[in-house]
């Protein structure tokens, strides 16, 4: 589908009840888009289409979602921008969903965030969902503050944080568990072993048994053909 453009300008969308500003090359005042009401499930405003492309080079406005496009123009204009990443472009209320899930999986994936706008976000988020008494899982807490103080100071990562903590406690759980997998794999290996002994060494007494039957039967045989083999008789003496 085309883009819908107006005099270069297309459909930019603010979920959120935060205004946002940035530079224009039509307009001294800059691009003015104001936050949604309470009532309002976002605002539109026309931007130039030329304007959105060099604010994306300068920041991740658009990369993390802060500003979006209409549903069905999204895909187009992406990849106008070279945006490629689709993951990080959240709306407020899916980052919310996202700060109450404290998996693991959802830890290493807000440990690996780059972008300091989308942190910058999820920070302010925490803030107003402790405010209104919506307490997040300490550990997503934990990882947003230390994620956005990385990035700040170069994006290098204390030994010592709670990311570390909770990532190497989590290698260790997974490293147990695949140690008491084997050991239990090898305790089902031995049980094996043991069974197809133990079938082997009554094979082998059925066998010996069955041997020593034989012979004896043999034996039998033997001796009761001894015992039915006749005499030869003796010689008759000779008379004068």
């Amino acid at each position: 589908m085309a883009i819908d453009l107006l005099n270069g300008k297309v459909k930019v969308y603010n979920h959120e009840l935060s205004p946002v500003g940035f530079p224009s090359q039509h307009n001294i005042n800059g691009v003015f888009i104001r936050g949604r009401d309470e009532d309002e499930e976002f605002v539109i405003e026309r931007v130039s289409l030329d304007d959105i492309e060099a604010e994306n080079t300068k920041s991740d406005l658009f990369k993390v979602g802060r500003l979006r496009f209409a549903p069905e123009e999204e895909d187009e204009i992406y990849q106008k921008l070279g945006i490629e990443d689709r993951d990080n472009i959240k709306t407020d209320a899916e980052l919310i969903e996202t700060l109450q899930d404290g998996s693991i999986e959802n830890i290493k994936h807000i440990s690996n965030l780059k972008s300091s706008t989308l942190l910058s976000r999820m920070k302010s988020l925490l803030f107003n969902m402790e405010r209104n008494g919506n307490i997040p899982p300490h550990a997503v807490s934990s990882v947003v503050l230390e994620r956005n103080n990385e990035l700040k100071f170069g994006g290098k990562r204390n030994p010592d944080s709670e990311i570390n903590k909770i990532l190497e406690a989590d290698k260790k759980k997974n490293d147990d568990a695949k140690l008491k997998t084997t050991v239990d794999e090898l305790a089902k290996e031995i049980e094996k072993l043991k069974k197809e002994s133990t079938e082997k060494d009554q094979l082998l007494n059925q066998s010996q048994s069955a041997i020593q039957d034989l012979l004896k039967m043999v034996n039998d045989l033997k001796q009761g053909e001894s015992k039915e083999k006749p005499k030869k008789s003796d010689k008759p003496k000779r008379t004068n």
